[in-house]
């Protein structure tokens, strides 16, 4: 559910608190990530706090320069936009203090809002779990909030109180190195979450492990996936924007919405489209190149791709953007069961598409275009592939 149906947009009142980690109140841990600790008075530094091995010169915040990952991740920790590490951002077991709004997750807004109030919202059958047809987001997140792997996610699971699985931060942000996998000093969640994704005991984090198993990504019903009771129709309980973007799709004023209005409106509530063409220039020891392009759900892409990019130290380890020259596939890549090296685009935080030698691809979602190549150890990688992107508007009907 990469960015999937939501947007979110931060609050930036929890997060306006002194630089140095503050002592974490009662009421505050009840907020999970709100104001509410400004009345305990002045705040008091504590021992611990999250990414404290980074922080070389002890001040109590972290800066870009001491993260250890790439640009992606520290601004996924970087809730309030201000260019550091503090407050609510490094205090142990706190999440993202977050609002829904009308438009779709763009590239840094993937977490929802986990208070027990957006958790009743998404449990549309009111059991106390959700379950993957409840969820619309992105499927890694789901997976890493499911703890106990039992294909739904309780109340517990969901508020994550206590719990540092990082949720913020995606597979590919925290492979800084991008050799495929996720070593113990590029994890930054706890040591207990870590050894409950590492299942086979290695030491690291592999992309199975963490992702689970990803084929290629290329449809998807946005309609179907909001429809919780499978009945054609979209009620209000069913729809998780505003009271005004759901009038406006309801254009008979019956109270629901259908599949023709849906589609007449342009889905759910999104940034706008993209037109034109760029050229890209895609790095194969780059996991995610960002295109610069924001596409719709429903937008036609068009692909021109030409390179050769060698995978290994062997010279005849070669790949066009079809994939590889042998055929070969890689055990741990983006996507499986398909060619090694080939082009991929992602959308936002949808999974991976394979592209390969095609020349179109329908969005199947909103959001930002990246380009990468489906190969799972990156560094010994060489080449790149020149891609040309033109972008069709949806026709609305």
């Amino acid at each position: 559910m990469s960015s999937r149906s939501l947007v979110l947009t931060f609050s930036f009142l929890a997060l306006q608190l002194s630089l140095a980690p503050a002592a974490v109140t009662s009421a505050e841990a009840q907020g999970r990530g709100r104001a509410q600790g400004q009345a305990q008075g002045q705040a008091q530094p504590v021992n611990k706090y999250r990414f404290q091995a980074l922080d070389k010169d002890r001040d109590g915040r972290i800066t870009r320069a001491e993260w250890d990952g790439n640009d992606r991740s520290f601004q996924n920790h970087d809730w309030n936009g201000d260019g550091v590490l503090s407050g609510n951002e490094v205090r142990p077991g706190m999440q993202r203090d977050t609002e829904l709004a009308d438009h779709q997750p763009n590239r840094f807004e993937r977490n929802l809002n986990w208070t027990r109030a957006n958790f009743n919202n998404l449990d549309h059958n009111k059991d106390g779990r959700l379950s993957a047809n409840e969820w619309h987001f992105d499927l890694e997140t789901f997976r890493r909030v499911d703890a106990n792997r039992n294909d739904s996610i309780s109340v517990q699971e969901f508020l994550g109180e206590g719990v540092e699985d990082v949720r913020d931060a995606q597979f590919d942000d925290m492979d800084w190195n991008n050799n495929g996998r996720v070593e113990r000093a590029e994890w930054h969640g706890g040591a207990a979450e870590f050894n409950r994704l590492d299942t086979n005991r290695d030491g690291i984090l592999s992309r199975f492990e963490v992702v689970g198993g990803q084929q290629s990504f290329d449809t998807w019903d946005q309609f179907q996936n909001l429809d919780f009771d499978r009945n054609g129709t979209l009620s209000r309980a069913e729809w998780h924007w505003s009271n005004a973007s759901f009038s406006t799709r309801d254009r008979n004023r019956d109270g629901i919405i259908s599949r023709q209005e849906f589609d007449v409106s342009g889905g759910a509530p999104a940034t706008g489209t993209a037109a034109g063409s760029r050229s890209i220039t895609v790095n194969s020891q780059h996991r995610w190149t960002d295109t610069g392009i924001d596409v719709r759900a429903g937008d036609v892409i068009t692909f021109n791709a030409s390179g050769t990019i060698v995978m290994s130290d062997d010279t005849g380890d070669t790949a066009t953007p079809a994939g590889s020259t042998r055929g070969r596939t890689a055990p741990d890549a983006p996507v499986l069961g398909q060619k090694a090296g080939g082009l991929l685009a992602r959308i936002g935080w949808s999974g991976p598409t394979f592209i390969g030698g095609r020349g179109t691809w329908t969005a199947p979602v909103t959001g930002r275009l990246y380009l990468g190549v489906n190969d799972d150890h990156l560094p010994d990688n060489r080449g790149e592939f020149a891609v040309t992107v033109g972008v069709q508007g949806r026709t609305t009907r």
